[in-house]
C-alpha cells in the first residue's frame, strides 16, 4: 500500500506548516511511563517542529471539518518528552494506513497533540483544550504522572480513551467503561520484579532474599512500592528497608548509604533516570556490593549511556517481553521494520512502540464496528467497541485492514497485537509478559522471560 509521507501540521491559532514529526525535541528519555522530555536518541527521537505548554497541533494528511479526531495527550516538552517522542510517530503511521484503506465510514482520522509537560497542571489545560476547543473524538494517553489529574474530565465527557504508557495502579480498578490501556498495571510490574528476584530461573544470577527498596515520591514511582514489596515477602523473602526518596536532588550519597545500612542483596530503584544515574553512582563510590533491580523507567539505553559500564554492570531491569505468536508470525520485525524506516528511528523497538501499534488499531477497529452497525460515531459507542473488537473467541485479527475487511463483511472480530492478545477485564486492563534484562558491557540484554503464568 503507498502511504501519503507528507503530514501537515496546523499550529492552533497560527499558520499552517509543514514538519516531519519523527519524534519530539527535548533532552534525556527515561524509560517506561510519564510526561516531560527530551531525548539523545536512544528512546526518543527528534522533529523538526517543537510544541510546548497547552500548545496542540494537529497533524493530517488532508484535514478536513469531518474528521474523526485522535487527541494525543501526553509529555511532548520536558524531562519525560522521549514519551510523546516515541508515541507520536507510530500514531502517526497507523493514522495515514487506516486513511490509505479508505478512513472510517468514508471520514479520515486526524491527529491532535496536547502537550501534558509531565505536569498536573499543563495536563489539565491541555485536556480541556482537546475536548472544549479541538473537539477530539478520542484520546490517546496520557501517563501514569497526570492520569489521576484528568481521568475524571475524561470519563465526564464521555471521551474514549486508550493509554499505552499508564501503568499506575490507580487504574486498576477505574477503567473499564471509557478508559483502557495496552500496557500491563504496575500491580502486575510490581509482582514481576518480586517473581524474578526471588527465583534464579527468571534473573539468571541468585534467588534473592533480602532486599531494600528506594522509591521516588511521584506517584508514577510510589505505584510499584506495594505490589514489590507484598509481592516478595509472598514469595518468602524479606524486604530489609523501603525508602522514600526526594526527587531531583543533586545527590543521593546519605540515602545511599542509609539503604547500605539494612545489608540487602539487592536494592529495587524505583526513579527517573537522572537520579537512578546519581544513586547507582553513589553506590560505586560507596563500596556497595549488593545488586540494582530497575524498572521499564531506566531500563533502557538511555540510563546506560550516562554511566560507566563498572556502575551498572549486572544490573538487573524489567521490561515488556516480546509477544511470542507475534514474534514467531513475523508481524513484530515486520512492524519494527516500518516504524524504524517512516521515523528514520535507528531501530523500531523502542519504549511503549508496540503498544501504541495495538492501541491504534484496537481504536480504529473499534470505529469501525460502530460505523458497520449503523451507529453514530459518539464516545459511547467508540468505548463500547473498544470491548467488543478485542474479546474472543470471535475470528482473530492483527492489522486494521484485516479486521476491517473482517466487520464489513459482518464478522465480529478479535483483536491480536503485539504486546499480546489485548483481551481488556472489565477494568480496561490487560495481561503481557516480561522480560527480565541485565546490563552487560553497557547493553540490556535479556536473562529470562517471565510469562504471566508464572504470576
Amino acid at each position: 500500500m503507498k502511504i501519503d509521507r507528507r503530514r501537515f501540521l496546523r499550529q492552533t491559532g497560527g499558520v499552517a506548516t509543514i514538519g516531519a514529526l519523527a519524534g519530539c525535541s527535548g533532552g534525556s528519555g527515561d524509560g517506561s511511563g510519564g510526561d516531560d522530555g527530551s531525548t539523545d536518541g536512544s528512546d526518543g527521537g527528534s522533529t523538526d517542529t517543537e510544541t510546548g505548554g497547552d500548545t496542540t497541533a494537529t497533524t493530517t494528511s488532508e484535514s478536513s471539518g469531518d474528521d474523526l479526531r485522535l487527541g494525543v495527550l501526553l509529555p511532548f516538552s520536558g524531562n519525560y518528552g522521549w514519551v510523546g517522542a516515541n508515541v507520536l510517530p507510530v500514531v502517526n503511521m497507523l493514522v495515514e494506513e487506516i486513511n490509505a484503506d479508505g478512513g472510517v465510514d468514508g471520514r479520515e482520522l486526524s491527529v491532535v497533540q496536547g502537550d501534558t509537560e509531565a505536569s498536573p497542571d499543563a495536563s489539565v489545560s491541555a485536556t480541556n483544550r482537546l475536548i472544549n476547543v479541538e473537539d477530539v473524538d478520542v484520546v490517546i494517553g496520557p501517563t501514569s504522572i497526570t492520569m489521576s489529574a484528568v481521568i475524571d474530565t475524561l470519563v465526564e465527557n464521555e471521551i474514549p480513551t486508550v493509554t499505552p504508557t499508564a501503568g499506575t495502579t490507580s487504574l486498576d480498578t477505574r477503567g473499564g467503561d471509557f478508559v483502557f490501556r495496552t500496557v500491563s498495571s504496575d500491580s502486575l510490574g510490581g509482582r514481576a520484579i518480586a517473581r524474578s528476584m526471588s527465583d534464579q530461573q527468571y534473573n539468571s544470577l541468585q534467588d534473592y532474599e533480602r532486599v531494600a527498596l528506594m522509591v521516588g515520591d511521584k506517584e508514577v514511582f510510589q505505584s510499584f512500592k506495594a505490589p514489590v514489596r507484598s509481592s516478595f515477602e509472598e514469595f518468602g523473602g524479606t524486604i530489609t528497608t523501603a525508602m522514600d526518596i526526594r526527587t531531583g536532588k543533586a545527590s543521593y550519597t546519605s540515602e545511599v548509604e542509609q539503604m547500605m545500612q539494612s545489608n540487602p542483596e539487592i536494592c529495587v530503584l524505583i526513579a527517573s533516570v537522572e537520579d537512578s544515574v546519581k544513586i547507582t553512582e553513589a553506590g560505586f563510590q560507596a563500596n556497595y556490593e549488593g545488586n540494582w533491580f530497575a524498572t521499564q523507567d531506566q531500563t533502557n539505553q538511555d540510563f546506560l549511556s550516562q554511566s560507566e559500564n563498572a556502575v551498572t554492570e549486572g544490573m538487573l531491569g524489567l521490561n515488556a517481553a516480546a509477544y511470542q505468536p507475534a514474534q514467531e508470525s513475523g508481524r513484530l520485525e515486520d512492524f519494527f521494520g516500518r516504524i524504524t524506516e517512516y521515523a528514520g528511528w535507528d531501530e523500531g523497538g523502542r519504549t511503549f512502540a508496540t503498544n501504541t501499534y495495538d492501541t491504534i488499531n484496537v481504536v480504529g477497529l473499534a470505529m469501525k464496528q460502530v460505523a458497520a452497525d449503523g451507529a453514530e460515531l459518539t464516545g459511547p459507542n467508540i468505548a463500547s467497541a473498544i470491548q467488543t473488537v478485542a474479546t474472543p473467541p470471535e475470528e482473530q485479527v492483527t492489522t486494521y485492514s484485516e479486521g476491517a475487511a473482517a466487520i464489513e463483511s459482518g464478522t465480529d472480530v478479535n483483536y491480536e497485537g503485539l504486546v499480546g492478545p489485548i483481551d481488556f477485564d472489565e477494568n480496561g486492563n490487560i495481561v503481557a509478559p516480561f522480560s527480565i534484562k541485565i546490563a552487560q558491557d553497557g547493553e540490556w540484554t535479556e536473562a529470562a522471560r517471565l510469562p504471566p503464568e508464572a504470576l
